[in-house]
Order: C-alpha cells, then structure tokens, then sequence
C-alpha cells in the first residue's frame, strides 16, 4: 500500500492524475456492486432483519426486493434500505 501511495504521490500532472482517480472510482463501483449482490443473497421476503441505522439499532420485516435495496416493514411504517444497512436475526 504504501508503494502505491508513493506512486500517486509521484504524480506531476492533473491528466495523469485523473486517469488514477477514474480507475479508482470503477473499482470502488464494482466492489459495492459486489458487496451488495453477496448481501442481497443472504435474503428474501419474509426475513426479519436488524437495520443499523441512524436512530439506532432498529428491527424490521423485508416486504419487497429490489435491486440495490429492500422495502422494510419497521413498526408499521415501509421503508427503503440498502442492503449493506441490514444484517440477519
């Protein structure tokens, strides 16, 4: 890693430079798009989750799949969360 911080480092021209930052973001793309296939085959409808969110911990029912996020039964009220948000009970 730190070969590959003294190389970006060694950068003398914004062209270049752009070059590195585009590969970067279609390899960041394509991590999450992976990350989200694996999570996303971990469930279905029916499935009670826990959804890590903002207001805390929370615990909801998954009604619908979609393609990079699930409508989630939370206290009567639907929601949609992403799949990284959610995790197995």
């Amino acid at each position: 890693m730190k070969s590959l911080i003294n190389l970006i480092n060694a950068i003398d021209n914004i062209d270049d430079l752009n070059v590195v930052i585009d590969v970067i973001k279609i390899k960041q793309k394509a991590l999450k798009a992976t990350r989200t296939a694996v999570k996303k085959a971990l469930f279905k409808v029916g499935d009670t989750v826990n959804i890590d969110s903002k207001k805390g911990l929370l615990v909801g029912t998954i009604t619908k799949m979609n393609r990079t996020r699930a409508i989630c039964d939370i206290k009567g009220k639907a929601y949609n969360v992403p799949f990284g948000m959610m995790e197995a009970v």
